[in-house]
């Protein structure tokens, strides 16, 4: 063992460029290998966690896409807001089970300030691990990222900016004061202020109950197909339903995501050959290396691992490096795609070894 672990040693020392390379060779393959269907699976499972959260999302007249886009993934502005009898409505009616009442429009630093029920934690799996949720109109709640960022703590103080964008025209009359810092199960929620829906109303100097969109959760999926016939009845109301709009999106996005996939698997590919072609190539520089160990009589297995070990380790930590990645930005990966990203490695190895046989 000690004879290998001298000849890595020597290796590292001479060639580390050399193994560095191969570790980049190899990170490269499995990044470009994986990245379209791990991008795929994450889109999707985004979209599918919201859409199994909510099934109606009722906003003002306009675009579906946009509704679900801003209430759920505060991605776009409102198309309008709601009267208050709109909720009434609706949290009576007898297919729904579940009503939160969302209002937007305001942001700190360009981070949107979401007003909302108090339903709205429970439901969306957001918890406090400081403070409480907001009870009045002058408390704040703020993610456990965002106050890290920001230096926050219980009792600061903040203002909000009218709009979505941070250079909008400050609330200053109105002061709101961290009540609590929380974490969240969507990055959507991560990314975002809570305050009660009255604190809007005291932001705007406004006695209108108004709010931009309703969440709904229905008793019976079977109520998707029986409400567009009375959505449809609603003065200024527009129905969207995020697993249908999903659906819709899964459709069109589809074939780009497939041409992708291909792009990366082709590049992936030749990457990978190249990968395989650069061991091999240094493998043959290492003929001397070889033939010395032949001489002291030196068992095969043992040449190999002496002579190409290093090389082939390097090629492991980058696959590994790269798996490691998306398991970091939550792009994780199935153990059968995971083993894909090895093949090179492997035939690499296979390689070396045949021709270190005919030696």
């Amino acid at each position: 063992m000690s004879l290998i672990f001298r000849i890595w040693w020597s290796q590292f020392k001479k060639r580390w460029v050399v193994l560095g390379i191969a570790l980049v060779l190899s990170l490269l393959t499995s990044i470009v290998l994986h990245l379209p269907g791990a991008a795929q699976q994450y889109i999707y499972q985004r979209w599918q966690e919201s859409a199994a959260l909510v099934d109606v999302v009722i906003g003002y007249k306009g675009a579906p896409t946009q509704i679900v886009a801003s209430a759920l993934y505060r991605m776009e502005n409102p198309t309008g807001n709601l009267s208050n009898e709109t909720a009434e409505y609706w949290k009576k009616h007898p297919l729904v089970q579940e009503v939160c009442a969302i209002s937007l429009g305001d942001n700190i630093g360009g981070i949107p300030v979401v007003g909302t029920d108090s339903n709205y934690y429970d439901w969306f799996g957001i918890h406090f691990e400081e403070g409480t949720r907001p009870q009045n109109a002058n408390d704040i709640a703020v993610s456990a990222a965002l106050a890290a960022q920001h230096n926050y703590i219980l009792g600061t103080t903040v203002h909000t900016a009218h709009g979505s964008d941070s250079r909008g025209e400050t609330h200053a009359h109105h002061e709101l004061r961290i009540s609590g810092i929380f974490t969240a199960e969507r990055t959507a929620d991560e990314q975002s202020y809570f305050v009660t829906k009255d604190a809007y109303t005291g932001m705007h100097n406004s006695d209108n109950k108004e709010f931009t969109s309703l969440l709904m959760k229905l008793k019976s999926k079977s109520g998707l197909l029986m409400l567009p016939g009375v959505i449809s009845k609603r003065t200024n109301e527009q129905g969207a339903f995020p697993v249908f709009i999903f659906g819709q999106l899964q459709k069109q996005w589809q074939p780009l995501l497939d041409r992708a996939t291909l792009y990366g698997q082709v590049i992936s590919a030749f990457v990978g050959l190249l990968f395989v072609a650069f061991l091999y190539f240094i493998g043959m520089t290492e003929r001397s290396t070889v033939q010395l160990l032949r001489i002291k009589g030196v068992k095969l297995s043992r040449i190999f691992s002496a002579t190409y070990g290093l090389y082939l380790f390097a090629g492991l930590v980058g696959a590994l490096c790269g798996l490691l990645l998306f398991n970091i930005f939550s792009l994780p990966l199935t153990a059968f795609k995971a083993a894909i990203g090895l093949v090179p490695l492997a035939l690499a190895a296979s390689l070396l070894y045949l021709n270190l046989e005919k030696k």
